[in-house]
């Protein structure tokens, strides 16, 4: 059934499902970020790391940690925002098919000529739309857990900092 689709929405959808393997990779990627680099790991390494720099150095590290979850967020948005384009330019292409194709030319009645043009209109839409949306909740979900990221980040900092201070206050 879904190929009776792929293939009703004309070439169109070939564009379109290019945009979606890479918009799906580009998903997988954040997603396997963030499950293989938990807080924690980065709050240990962190940790460690403290020295001479002091906060500033720490400050410096969380943000090259900022910097490496955001990467691929535009990407994301870039290839949804494509797919609603492809989508759209489907939905030009199937009306004009419509309207320009000659039944009889094609030995087809005029409503056939009609419908098949439509069909691909409407998928092409559809399918720029599914995209799209997917990418776009991802995003949001994605954003707030960047956030969310970051908060924790700056509390694990500013425990490291006081317990760093605690240290050579005591020394």
């Amino acid at each position: 059934m879904l190929a009776e689709y792929f293939s009703k929405g004309g070439p169109v959808m070939y564009a379109l499902l290019v945009v979606w393997v890479l918009v799906l990779s580009s998903i997988l990627d954040r997603v396997l970020y963030g499950l293989l680099n938990p807080v924690r790991r980065v709050a240990l390494s962190l940790q460690k790391s403290v020295g001479p720099g002091g906060r500033t150095g720490l400050l410096e590290k969380v943000e090259q940690e900022m910097n490496m979850a955001s990467q691929g967020v535009q990407r994301i948005d870039s290839l949804a925002q494509l797919a609603t384009s492809l989508g759209l330019f489907g939905t030009v292409l199937g009306i004009s098919m419509s309207f320009f194709a000659r039944g009889e030319e094609l030995g087809l009645a005029a409503p056939e000529v009609l419908a098949s043009g439509l069909a691909t209109a409407l998928f092409t839409t559809v399918a720029g739309l599914v995209i799209f949306l997917f990418g776009q909740a991802f995003l949001v979900i994605y954003q707030e857990w960047l956030g969310a990221r970051a908060r924790r980040l700056e509390t694990a900092v500013e425990h490291i900092l006081r317990k760093d201070k605690e240290r050579h206050g005591q020394a």
